[in-house]
């Protein structure tokens, strides 16, 4: 595993934000500059990048930083799709619009592209946020008028949201429920499906990869079932990459030993910080050293209240970060 890679688009955030009170920056002219770099970068280094990819827990929430953080994301998905054989456009709207909008030929797709921090305190998002059906179906009606209006012969056929896996629901779920949706299809991949699908690009055809969102003539049944919805999906990509079942499943261990490893990395960051704040607060104790218990217990007292956030994330990445497949 490459550093460089986990850590690719936190250096660019951190260079344009060396702290949280660091003046706003234009975020174009970055997207910009980063689309002709990751151009650069070979598939199997921008694999990693993909499956890496969280905003890093000391950022501050819908801050400046997290901002750009999410924009380089929806361009690293953008990005993928381009590797696959398509073109995309990103989102200059800041609201009430897909992040990424995936054509091929006269076919498009409207995705949301999500990127979590490691620390939030639940295992999964909730389903309302992580994806609104009417919200999808607004898209992809504005997305088919503007084709009709500019007499452009193209057609949405449904949604595509990407997100990390380690922030999947454990058990069935309404969200697969609403991802077998026949009126409003919309697929969600895990980064590391997306990892999978450039790696295999050779195999794929894209004209096949798109039928993906067919639930009629697929025979898909709505349901809550998270086994039902990721049979479907590990089924039709086998078919689509030439895989079998067991290599499938051999390569989807190999991306989440490489996702722990990155997730390790991020909590040396946080555990970095709070030795720092040690540091910091044991330096200014010791002008007290002539009250050596006060001092211990001061010392102690600050440590963990100065570090309540960071503690909160390790909790939760313990917790919730983790891969039944990895299990000895």
């Amino acid at each position: 595993m490459n550093l460089d890679n986990v850590f690719y688009f936190k250096k660019i955030v951190d260079q344009n934000y060396p702290n949280a009170n660091s003046s706003a920056v234009k975020i174009q002219p970055i997207v910009e500059s980063t689309k002709k770099d990751l151009q650069k970068i070979s598939d199997e280094d921008f694999c990693e990048i993909i499956v890496s990819c969280f905003i890093p827990d000391l950022y501050s929430g819908m801050g400046k930083r997290e901002k750009l953080f999410t924009k380089l994301t929806e361009l690293m998905v953008g990005e993928w799709w381009r590797r696959m054989g398509g073109e995309y456009r990103l989102s200059t709207k800041k609201s009430g619009t897909e992040d990424v909008e995936l054509i091929y030929n006269n076919i498009s797709i409207a995705c949301d592209a999500k990127v979590f921090r490691l620390g939030r305190s639940q295992k999964a998002p909730n389903v309302k946020d992580f994806l609104k059906l009417a919200s999808v179906k607004l898209w992809i009606d504005n997305l088919n008028q503007g084709y009709s209006k500019k007499h452009i012969d193209r057609h949405v056929i449904g949604g595509l949201v990407t997100y990390s896996s380690l922030h999947e629901w454990e058990n069935d779920s309404e969200v697969y429920e609403e991802c077998t949706n026949h009126d409003t299809p919309v697929i969600m991949l895990p980064y590391e499906i997306l990892a999978l699908l450039l790696k295999y690009r050779k195999n794929i055809n894209l004209d096949k990869l798109i039928k993906l969102w067919n639930y009629d003539n697929n025979h898909v049944v709505t349901s809550r079932d998270k086994h039902n919805y990721w049979n479907y999906i590990k089924q039709y990509i086998c078919e689509l990459t030439s895989l079998s079942a067991k290599k499938f499943d051999d390569e989807m261990k190999q991306y989440h030993r490489t996702i722990l490893l990155a997730t390790a990395e991020y909590q040396k960051i946080i555990r970095s910080a709070i030795e720092q704040v040690h540091l910091d607060i044991s330096e200014e104790l010791n002008k007290y050293t002539e009250i050596e218990l006060l001092r211990e217990y001061a010392l102690k007292a600050i440590v963990t209240r100065d570090n309540a956030t960071a503690l909160e994330y390790l909790k939760h990445i313990d917790a919730f970060r983790s891969y039944h497949d990895q299990d000895k």
